[in-house]
């Protein structure tokens, strides 16, 4: 039987592997690293049967959504490889080992983003657990994000859930443990909190592709790849309270397997406004925004589908 993501453990029984391959993206370049992970993903596609069991779900979901054709050539270890390389791309970003010149930021709406942030206008990211989600919040820290002064990043995530992992960037980065909100820990005052953020030109980062465990039974049921899926209401809701701009973030990198990897950032602003928002509208504009995302979210994942790495029956609860 599926479970929600959340009632799964950690995969990783104990902070050893996850302390190594610090010490690794420390001492050694990362392209010697990235040749290091290949044996050590072989393994765990060997030993990890749920992840190949929802690789594949996810992959043939995808060719019934395409008409067959994509992924052209579908692999489970290839995404293996993929996340496992995401990993150690987050450590980098962490602890400051990612070059500028690994960052390729595209045309689109980028431009937007850092002129709200130079002119002291905080913004609300949208991430998923598509490509390396950390890659926007590590560059913040360390101001290589394209401005010069540094931009305070609060970001919403169940920390329990990876509580090994948080841990181990928490010595990386002491600043981790600030930034990070547990939604368990959401109250009104909160909200106050995150709109003071905003106005002080802050940035506030959820994932709109994981649902909470304090609130399952608030979701926003809709399509995803042709399946209805379920999607996370309060972090949809929160951007309508927060009223700023809006934005759906996406880091990527080129090829799925690269032992130097070159990571794209995209960004979308959002045309959904909540800032003369009527109470009476507002569920329906929260809805119109989380399927903006939604289609967002499919067209990255049709030109990078092995860097979905939701390891769980995604669309179990929306059926």
């Amino acid at each position: 039987m599926s479970k929600q993501w959340f009632n799964e453990k950690e995969q990783v029984k104990t902070k050893v592997p996850l302390l190594i391959s610090l010490w690794l993206v420390k001492v050694f370049p990362l392209p010697m690293v990235c040749v290091i992970v290949f044996p050590i993903s072989f393994f765990y596609f060997l030993f990890s049967k749920r992840a190949r069991v929802e690789i594949r779900r996810f992959q043939n979901q995808m060719k019934t959504f395409t008409g067959g054709h994509i992924p052209h050539n579908p692999s489970i270890y290839k995404t293996i490889f993929s996340f496992s390389l995401c990993l150690v791309e987050r450590i980098a970003g962490w602890i400051g080992k990612i070059d500028e010149e690994d960052i390729f930021y595209n045309d689109d709406d980028i431009d937007d983003y850092w002129d709200n942030l130079k002119n002291g206008q905080g913004c609300f990211l949208f991430i998923s657990h598509l490509g390396n989600s950390d890659l926007i919040r590590s560059l913040s820290t360390f101001s290589k994000a394209g401005f010069e002064k540094v931009v305070p990043v609060t970001v919403i995530m169940e920390i329990k859930s990876s509580e090994k992992f948080n841990n181990i960037l928490k010595s990386v980065n002491p600043d981790y443990e600030l930034t990070a909100l547990d939604p368990s820990d959401i109250t009104p005052e909160t909200i106050i909190s995150l709109q003071e953020k905003i106005k002080n030109g802050e940035i506030v980062v959820v994932a709109g592709d994981r649902i909470s465990a304090r609130t399952s039974n608030r979701v926003i049921k809709t399509k995803f790849l042709g399946k209805e899926a379920n999607f996370p209401y309060g972090s949809f809701l929160l951007a309508s309270l927060l009223a700023c701009p809006t934005y759906f973030c996406f880091g990527l990198r080129d090829y799925p397997v690269m032992i130097r990897p070159v990571n794209a950032v995209y960004m979308h602003r959002s045309d959904i406004d909540f800032t003369d928002c009527r109470r009476s509208e507002r569920d329906e504009r929260v809805t119109q925004l989380c399927e903006s995302y939604v289609m967002t979210l499919e067209k990255y994942c049709m030109w990078f589908p092995n860097q979905w790495y939701n390891f769980f029956d995604f669309w179990k609860e929306g059926e």
